[in-house]
């Protein structure tokens, strides 16, 4: 009998994908992260941080111990927001529950806050390893 591995063992924890679609109000980001599918004992921890075009921080979400590969958020962001601007995002993935966690990927890019349409095929933001 053939047995079939659902995890990725010689796959690196990092980030696979992150790809960020600006609601039509602007005032929410449709957030999809992508991991590797791996068996151990610790979970990765993600975080997002959303900067504002002034550089001070304007929002961001943490999610402990992520099991999940494919992970779905909505962000919300703090008024006041501005269309057409440029927002810088980060991406951490972490291992660990205490101050002493371990990095293991850190992805930055910008993202314009307009509207795209996903169901159209229009590009959102982000990046994709290429590993």
């Amino acid at each position: 009998m053939t047995q079939i591995n659902l995890f990725e063992q010689d796959t690196p924890l990092q980030f696979e994908r992150i790809l960020i679609y600006p609601y039509p109000d602007l005032r929410r980001l449709w957030v999809r992260i992508w991991l590797p599918a791996r068996l151990e004992d610790d979970a990765p921890n993600v975080e997002l941080t959303v900067y504002n075009p002034d550089g001070t921080e304007n929002n961001g979400l943490v999610l402990l111990a992520q099991t999940d590969t494919r992970l779905n958020n909505t962000l919300h962001l703090k008024d006041p927001v501005t269309p057409d601007e440029t927002y810088r995002v980060e991406a951490t993935l972490s291992v660990g529950l205490s101050k002493d966690a371990q990095l293991v990927d850190h992805q930055a890019f910008d993202l314009t806050l307009t509207f795209r349409d996903p169901e159209a095929g229009e590009p959102g933001y982000g990046f994709s390893c290429s590993a």
